[in-house]
């Protein structure tokens, strides 16, 4: 009876293409005269677009409209949004947080940059 071989698949592998591509959140104020363009830039992952209505949704934003392509593994999103009184989104704590809230708080290049500088001074 012959064994089968499967090739080795690192659990992690999805994981780490995230860490090394973190996703991309920008805010446009000055493209569209009646709304705020949220333009999402990522390695696609199942859910992400739901993650991404959810925060806009948390913070009481209406998205008026959304372009959303996908090639598989990567996708961009721009999402048109607008305050509850139907105004651009003008706070900018609001606009940080939008622009931050998928940028992790470290990616696997930044961190191996950090060691690998620790390294050159001496620190480790």
């Amino acid at each position: 009876m012959a064994s089968a071989c499967w090739p080795y698949f690192d659990p992690e592998y999805e994981n780490m293409s995230i860490r090394i591509n973190p996703p991309r959140v920008s805010v446009d104020n000055s493209s569209c005269r009646e709304c705020t363009l949220v333009k999402v830039d990522s390695v696609n992952k199942p859910g992400i677009l739901l993650e991404v209505v959810q925060i806009l949704s948390d913070l009481d934003l209406i998205i008026t409209k959304a372009y959303i392509s996908s090639d598989g593994g990567w996708f961009m999103d721009v999402f048109h949004v607008t305050d509850q009184q139907g105004k651009k989104i003008t706070d900018s704590k609001t606009i940080d947080y939008i622009e931050k809230v998928y940028v992790p708080s470290i990616s696997l290049i930044h961190l191996l940059l950090s060691i690998l500088n620790l390294i050159r001074a001496g620190d480790i």
